[in-house]
């Protein structure tokens, strides 16, 4: 697999051309996932400053994403974003909003594919909807296989930080896979 530079442009759970440079695999997208939880596991317990949703760790993954810093915005999306921009994935900025994000899977767009709650595996994707009015409003990032109805998750800006969590699948809205 060849990897980007840290410099390169970054777009969503892609199946945007030359997310591996064009030569993207199941061994590659695997190992990629791997890298992403690992990358992201490994950012526990950083905590925004206060309630501001900012942090200078925080700030970057936005910037990193293209978008400007101020404002500070919810982050679940630019946890997942960088922890698969480290792995040598390149996503879209739309995973910086859970809702677009969503609408992407279903819609296959954007190297999103939507997959059975029930087959998550580590390093897909699960939507949640914890505001009305949205499809999603919240996304994690899965660090291993369901068991019992349940997964575990790792997750940015929940209670102001990055969290390890165990989630019951039936709270989930939607899966979704990286696809290249």
């Amino acid at each position: 697999m060849r990897r980007r530079s840290a410099t390169a442009a970054c777009a969503v759970l892609v199946t945007l051309p030359g997310a591996f440079a064009g030569t993207a695999d199941a061994k590659d997208l695997h190992r990629a996932r791997e890298r992403a939880v690992s990358w992201a596991v490994a950012q526990a317990p950083h905590r925004e400053r206060g309630t501001t949703n900012c942090s200078p760790r925080i700030d970057r993954w936005v910037r990193d994403m293209g978008l400007r810093v101020p404002p500070c915005r919810p982050w679940c999306g630019a946890l997942i974003h960088q922890a698969f921009r480290r792995a040598g994935v390149r996503l879209s900025v739309r995973l910086i909003d859970p809702d677009r994000s969503y609408a992407d899977a279903v819609a296959r767009r954007r190297g999103l594919r939507a997959i059975a709650i029930g087959r998550v595996r580590k390093g897909d994707l699960l939507f949640f909807r914890f505001r009305a009015g949205l499809r999603a409003s919240h996304v994690a990032l899965v660090r291993g296989t369901p068991k019992g109805g349940k997964v575990r998750t790792v997750e940015g800006n929940v209670a102001h930080a990055v969290r390890l969590k165990t989630r019951g699948l039936r709270y989930a809205v939607l899966a979704a896979r990286v696809v290249g």
